[in-house]
């Protein structure tokens, strides 16, 4: 069998360029919210539409998602980049990402953001434990679109990042696969 070669696998995966999300979830009094790229359309219907989120469980915005069974999904543009930081950099756990934000509340209870180019508000229906993952089918109750701009991409935000948000976000990331490596390899090891 060939070797892994990680480094060509991964420039594989630089060619996609997926929108940025913000996920926003409220338990009770307790509510935050994270980035996420991991976000898709899961239904044709739109009749009936569905939205699939993959949320690592290890995140506090996962444990409000679980324990509200809804979410809010935001697009963002790229004027609106400091909404990535104030949710990409650090945990929910420390602080309330949404202190100082005038958010409304949508029929699920979670967080809108305001002004941003898009939003979606969500009720889980199904949900999925992928070990590193936690992938969420959702039906989407409402949504708004507020502007013609295209959606922040993930490559521009890392295009537009300071030298320090580089340095925190690959800090983020590292930290995140050591805690999430482990919780994949115990999934693939599950019996069926």
């Amino acid at each position: 069998m060939t070797p892994v070669d990680p480094q060509a696998i991964d420039e594989v995966f630089q060619l996609l360029d997926r929108p940025v999300w913000i996920i926003t979830a409220a338990a009770g009094p307790r509510r935050g919210g994270l980035v996420a790229t991991w976000v898709s359309q899961a239904s044709l219907d739109v009749g009936r539409s569905v939205l699939l989120a993959a949320i690592a469980p290890t995140h506090f915005t996962a444990e409000l998602i679980l324990e509200s069974q809804a979410f809010a999904a935001h697009l963002l543009t790229r004027e609106q980049i400091e909404h990535a930081w104030r949710f990409g950099l650090g945990s929910g756990r420390q602080r309330d990402k949404l202190s100082g934000i005038e958010v409304t509340t949508a029929e699920t209870g979670s967080p809108i953001l305001p002004d941003v180019l898009a939003w979606l508000d969500c009720r889980v229906i199904k949900h999925y434990d992928a070990g590193d993952r936690l992938l969420f089918w959702a039906d989407v109750l409402a949504g708004r679109r507020t502007d013609g701009q295209p959606p922040l991409r993930e490559h521009e935000l890392l295009g537009l990042a300071s030298p320090e948000q580089k340095r925190r976000l690959k800090d983020n990331l590292l930290s995140d696969i050591g805690l999430l490596r482990p919780l994949a390899d115990a999934w693939r090891q599950r019996p069926g």
